[in-house]
């Protein structure tokens, strides 16, 4: 029987997830990209979806999807759990109680968004708001509307307030409306123009904050994940926009609070935003029964054309699925189900700017919407040099699986115009787009759909390796130097740390959350021979061998890996991997 841990990993996909902080590119069966923890120019960080794991070859970093949400949101392993329990809808023991307290929470937020609304409208402190608002020509309705507010450039301006109707600083920490320091509770947005953030069935979840001081950064602050807030999982204005965006069968996708609120203005109300933010897989969800046709309007600067790049990726895999048993033309299966378009917007122009200049221009510009076949075209003359034969091997590694996702007579089409671009005959294209077919053995999870790879519930050496400690107390000092990241499993490497601090069972138990608890208590329940002495030490050398090995081969991957793009000396290449194969077969004698 699964446990929660088990589960969250079964649903959940580190690939996708990576994807939301690092933009990764497919090198064979493994995925890599720049280290979100430390800074570097070349990539040293790969992510190994069959294993469910991640190591950074740069800085050692590794481990799995638990790890990496707790170093990049700088949380413990409690917090990464209900995040990513959150995140792919599971529900943990102690929240099957919890629905009167996340009402609680509701009422909290809209209680506070009527507070800072009142703020704006007619308080003589929320005057810097209100000429911002008339600076960048937001009208009354809008404000009413999006329930704009203020906040007071006060340490408990929100504090007492809510505090005088009854709720707790505990309730309003948990709200996010607090942030505790050095023992004190005190008001998280101060000096703030406030947007409310609402879910799609218009209930108060969270908020976005502006700073009024010119230059301040970060220009845009945000409540932080509570139990019934998570920012990539809403997009802003999808209450107001969810009966436009069925009845005219499309959906238009901006980047910033101001920018839907300038479309809701002049008519576009079919428009939502990722609150400044990258586009993310579970945003796209919520869309996925609304409509059959996305548009993407993002900032048109280098960002924006990243961005827009991610979110293209994120809008295939989203909506990409399978529509028949035969393989097509190209060797797929599968295919787009909603139509996406890229909205070419002019340079030094967000949509705010264009729509409040010109709204005649912003919806003649989304009706000549590139396809996105067509947008993915006009990036690869930019982008790749056609001349060499490099460029046109990423050209086509780049052009094909997008060609393949369209319906037969599209295929045939723009094969020949990429056979044309390229000057290769298109039995070559074909003869390429099987290889990449076969090669491509994992992908990002279709949204929605439970991934059907079939996810290992633990980690056999990493367990008997935790058994072996835990059971024999003795071995302690054995392995006072290996330092927890050692495990991959975070359920194995927080029992480990735990173990490192106190060998006593009962000890380690009260410092673990409790849905960690129940993987302590298989572990100590396994039986296996008695082991002494000699045997023991053998025992316990074979498992921590065995973890270095699997280490050095993972390094091995990502030195060949590295080779194949890396401009530097051959022999030195060679000699590197020369030299990892020697310590493995060291360690495969027992050297």
């Amino acid at each position: 029987m699964m446990n929660v841990v088990q589960e969250i990993k079964q649903r959940a996909d580190l690939v996708s997830m990576v994807s939301e902080y690092v933009r990764l590119e497919k090198a064979g069966r493994y995925f890599k990209g720049l280290c979100p923890f430390h800074t570097e120019k070349v990539p040293s960080f790969f992510v190994f979806p069959e294993r469910q794991s991640w190591r950074c070859f740069g800085c050692g970093a590794s481990g799995d999807i638990f790890s990496f949400i707790m170093r990049k949101e700088g949380i413990d392993f409690k917090a990464a759990l209900e995040l990513l329990a959150q995140r792919v809808g599971v529900l943990l023991p102690r929240q099957r109680v919890a629905g009167e307290r996340w009402e609680r929470l509701y009422e909290i937020n809209e209680a506070a968004a009527q507070y800072y609304h009142r703020l704006l409208l007619t308080s003589p402190a929320g005057e810097p708001a209100r000429e911002y608002l008339r600076r960048r020509g937001v009208g009354k309705e809008a404000i009413e509307a999006f329930q704009l507010g203020y906040s007071l450039d006060a340490w408990e301006g929100v504090k007492l307030y809510l505090g005088g109707r009854g709720y707790t600083a505990d309730e309003l920490l948990s709200a996010g409306l607090l942030v505790e320091k050095e023992g004190r509770a005190f008001d998280r947005f101060r000096g703030k123009l406030m947007f409310p953030i609402r879910n799609a069935k218009g209930r108060v979840i969270g908020f976005g904050a502006r700073t009024l001081e010119e230059g301040a950064l970060p220009k845009y602050i945000n409540s932080p994940q509570t139990p019934i807030f998570d920012k990539g999982s809403v997009l802003y204005g999808i209450d107001r926009a969810i009966d436009n965006i069925r009845s005219q069968k499309r959906v238009v996708i901006v980047e910033g609070y101001m920018d839907v609120i300038a479309a809701h203005e002049h008519g576009f109300r079919e428009v939502v935003g990722s609150m400044g933010t990258s586009l993310t897989q579970r945003q796209l969800l919520g869309l996925k029964n609304l409509t059959s046709s996305l548009y993407l309007a993002l900032d048109p600067d280098v960002a924006g054309d990243i961005a827009t790049l991610r979110s293209i990726e994120l809008c295939r895999q989203t909506f990409s699925r399978e529509v028949r048993s035969l393989p097509n033309l190209l060797g797929t299966t599968s295919r787009v189900e909603v139509e996406i378009k890229i909205v070419p917007l002019p340079r030094g122009k967000d949509p705010d700017k264009l729509i409040r200049e010109d709204p005649d221009e912003f919806a003649r510009l989304i009706e000549a919407a590139l396809p996105l076949i067509e947008h993915a075209f006009a990036i690869a003359k930019d982008k790749f040099d056609l001349a060499s034969p490099r460029g046109k091997s990423q050209a086509a590694e780049n052009l094909l699986p997008l060609i393949a996702e369209l319906s037969e007579v599209d295929q045939e089409f723009y094969l020949s115009r990429l056979s044309q671009l390229l000057g290769l005959r298109e039995r070559t294209l074909l003869g390429l787009a099987r290889r990449l077919r076969s090669t491509a053995t994992e992908q990002i999870p279709r949204g929605g759909e439970r991934p059907t790879r079939t996810v290992t519930l633990g980690d056999t050496l990493e367990e008997y390796c935790l058994y072996l400690l835990l059971r024999y107390p003795e071995l302690r000092e054995r392995v006072k130097e290996l330092p927890p990241e050692e495990f991959e499993r975070s359920e194995n490497r927080e029992i480990f740390a735990a173990w490192k601090r106190n060998p006593q069972p009962e000890a380690i138990r009260e410092s673990l959350p409790p849905e960690l608890q129940e993987h302590l208590d298989r572990l100590l329940s396994k039986t296996a021979p008695e082991l002494q002495g000699k045997e023991l030490e053998r025992a316990l050398s074979s498992c921590l061998r065995r973890l270095e090995e699997r280490k050095l081969r993972a390094r091995l991957i990502f030195e060949a890996e590295a080779a194949l793009e890396s401009g530097e000396d051959p022999r030195r290449t060679a000699e590197r991997i020369a030299s990892l194969q020697r310590r493995l077969a060291a360690l495969g004698s027992g050297g």
